[in-house]
């Protein structure tokens, strides 16, 4: 078909969502690398696909229904029967949304933070690289508030040896961070101003380094660090660096972009 760049049977599509593909194309390999190192199997398409999450958001609500009806007529003549997202956002929508807007979708979204958890339990000798740090964990809206997903990232942080300092707000009452929402495109002063603030937070409680699960919380809270001296790490790279994967700072040309590619191990 020439439709897939990589097969195996279950037909379990990586959907990494559109930050992560065209902007962030370092952590879209992180995440594959960490995935074959875990025994994730996968499918990816050749093109990225978006979601319609955000045209969902900003209110093109008929753009959006044009999406999902494309993206399930695609994934079915493909055979995906379940989909694995990095994207809080096109997980909560992949979840949630889709079958209120489209009755006959029929894929169901699995749970990847739960995944890479199960896999770190079953086989702690992956871990090659314990930590031994405090650090702070942000609650990304779409995981926490519209998917439950509170648990699952703080107990891969402390199998991976980090220990967690909460803020003052946390887990159900946590601080949003300003890039859900579609807040960015509608009111990116606001956006940054909340960025700053939830930066501000994990200041106040001495920690150095900020954990998200979300590259959108990742690219707004990086913007924002200004001369607070705190570092936003994404969980790929925290990963990464605990099973061991090295890095090869090698220039790569990925549809025309120069990028930094993880291609040891």
């Amino acid at each position: 078909m020439g439709f897939f760049s990589i097969f195996n049977k279950e037909s379990i599509l990586y959907f990494p969502g559109s930050i992560t593909y065209f902007r962030y194309k370092e952590n879209f390999e992180l995440y594959k690398k960490i995935f074959s190192k875990l025994g994730i199997d996968f499918i990816l398409f050749d093109k990225n696909i978006s979601s319609g999450l955000e045209s969902w958001e900003l209110g093109y609500q008929a753009v959006a229904r044009d999406f999902v009806k494309k993206n399930l007529d695609s994934f079915s003549k493909a055979g995906i029967k379940k989909i694995i997202t990095t994207s809080p956002g096109d997980y909560m929508f992949f979840s949630q949304r889709y079958s209120e807007i489209l009755p006959r979708w029929d894929i169901k979204t699995l749970n990847i933070w739960e995944m890479i958890l199960e896999r770190l339990r079953k086989k702690p000798g992956l871990i090659k690289n314990p930590a031994d740090e405090i650090i702070t964990y942000h609650d990304c809206c779409y995981m926490g508030r519209y998917s439950g997903i509170y648990d699952e990232p703080r107990e891969i942080l402390k199998l991976l040896g980090y220990q967690i300092k909460e803020m003052d707000n946390f887990r159900e009452n946590s601080f949003c961070c300003g890039s859900c929402g579609g807040l960015m495109f509608s009111n990116l002063s606001l956006a940054n101003k909340i960025a700053r603030e939830r930066i501000l937070q994990a200041k106040r409680i001495g920690v150095k380094k900020i954990i998200v699960s979300s590259m959108d919380n990742y690219d707004l809270m990086k913007k924002n660090i200004g001369d607070t001296n705190i570092e936003i790490i994404e969980l790929s790279q925290i990963l990464a660096n605990s099973l061991g994967i090295k890095f090869l700072e090698i220039e790569e040309k990925i549809e025309g972009e120069e990028v930094l590619l993880d291609l040891e191990n």
